[in-house]
């Protein structure tokens, strides 16, 4: 889907870093700033002003405390959804015909004596 241009305003220090990610992601500046505004307005309004506050009165420790949760909260995800694919992948096409533990183990058995 095309996109609709937009401009914005920023410091020296947040355009070297645009500039810089953009390379290191083979990204255009605009492509991050279109994933950027897509996360910040996807945010509800008290998160959002939650994150102003911060921004405004909070030390520069506060900030870096604030990214640093955000980030634990990303990967946390990332590694529930990639759990959640490979469960996905692994499951068996008769999985819901295994009730007993003699038919896991029997499958088990078969699954692993296939050579690929």
């Amino acid at each position: 889907m095309a996109g609709q241009p937009t401009t914005a305003h920023a410091d020296g220090t947040t355009m070297t870093q645009l500039r810089a990610t953009a390379r290191r992601e083979g990204r255009t500046r605009s492509q991050l700033t279109a994933a950027s505004l897509k996360l910040y307005l996807g945010m509800p309004d008290a998160v959002r002003t939650a994150l102003r506050d911060v921004e405004a009165l909070g030390t520069p420790e506060d900030q870096h405390n604030m990214m640093r949760a955000i980030a634990r909260a990303v990967v946390a995800t990332q590694f529930d959804v990639s759990r959640r694919r490979v469960a996905e992948s692994m499951r068996l096409d008769n999985e819901a015909e295994l009730a007993t533990d003699d038919a896991i183990l029997a499958e088990a058995v078969r699954a692993t004596a296939q050579v690929p």
